[in-house]
C-alpha cells in the first residue's frame, strides 16, 4: 500500500489516471492516501517558547483530541503525554 502510494506521487499522474493504469478503485487508493497521511503523524512535536515569556500550549492526540495547558505547567503536560502510551 505505502509502495504504490509512493509510485502513485512520483509519477506525476493525477489519482484517477494513476488508478485506471494499476487496476485500483480511486475509492480504495484514496482510503491508502488517508491511512498512510495519518500513520505519519504519529508522536508529538517539539516546540519552543521564547523566554520568560508564559503561554499555553496546545496536545493534540492521535485521535483529534486537543488540549491546551500553561507551558510552564510541566506536571500537567507530562501527564497528559503519558496519556499517549496507556
Amino acid at each position: 500500500m505505502e509502495a504504490e502510494v509512493k509510485r502513485w506521487r512520483e509519477s506525476g499522474l493525477k489519482k484517477k489516471d494513476y488508478c485506471q493504469q494499476q487496476g485500483i478503485t480511486e475509492s480504495t487508493f484514496s482510503y491508502w492516501i488517508t491511512r498512510i497521511n495519518q500513520s505519519s503523524q504519529k508522536g508529538f512535536v517539539a516546540i519552543k517558547t521564547p523566554t520568560g515569556v508564559s503561554s499555553s500550549i496546545e496536545l493534540i492526540y492521535p485521535n483529534g483530541v486537543r488540549v491546551k495547558v500553561c507551558s510552564t505547567d510541566l506536571k500537567t503536560i507530562s501527564q497528559l503525554i503519558s496519556l499517549v502510551n496507556v
